[in-house]
């Protein structure tokens, strides 16, 4: 039983290092693409108008540890690692779920049917025993298992997609760093138009 269930995780893993190989030249092939047509790729922090952040506000009381901001047309909760995850680990805390199933309620009451990508972050710290490859590895481990759990609550496995930056992108410290951002793509749908 033990040779078999072996099997089947080591399956589990290539499966999952295949799915973050594909969203690593998906994201690619997108920050490309942007760069052609000259435009922003939806990850700096500014509204895309000053329109924007009036005529979709961020949610409000959200859980201790979440943030939010507009990033071009999508809306982003930005969920602190620590609020998440143990160091190193990708197992969800307790307390994680109810941050997310509050979350989860937010979005499926205000942007229903909306499609909804999850990336996660990591700080620069290199990767010594939590026998992940690297940074890539953790972060996209991280915002995939918040996916599961979002799909056990009734988010379609087609309504979300994944991305892992590792420690590409970097916040005002380390603790900062390590994230999971929920965006909900176009949550504004015309508020990058001219």
């Amino acid at each position: 039983m033990l040779t078999q269930e072996n099997q089947q995780l080591t399956m589990q893993n290539k499966d999952l290092a295949n799915a973050l190989d594909a969203e690593k030249q998906e994201r690619q092939r997108l920050e490309q693409s942007n760069a052609t047509n000259g435009t922003n790729n939806g990850t700096t922090t500014t509204p895309a108008t000053a329109e924007t952040a009036s005529a979709y506000p961020v949610p409000t009381n959200l859980p201790a540890g979440v943030t939010a901001e507009w990033q071009g047309n999508e809306l982003v909760l930005i969920v602190e690692g620590d609020v998440l995850f143990d160091s190193g680990k990708t197992s969800l805390k307790n307390n994680a779920m109810v941050t997310l199933d509050t979350l989860m309620s937010t979005i499926t009451k205000t942007y229903p049917g909306k499609r909804i990508r999850l990336e996660g972050f990591t700080d620069s710290d290199p990767i010594k025993k939590s026998g992940f490859k690297s940074n890539y590895h953790l972060a996209f481990e991280r915002a995939y298992t918040v996916g599961q759990y979002m799909e056990t609550k009734g988010f379609k496995g087609d309504e979300i997609s994944y991305a892992s930056f590792g420690a590409q992108e970097p916040r005002g410290s380390k603790a900062k760093s390590r994230r999971v951002e929920i965006a909900v793509v176009e949550a504004a749908p015309n508020a990058t138009a001219d």
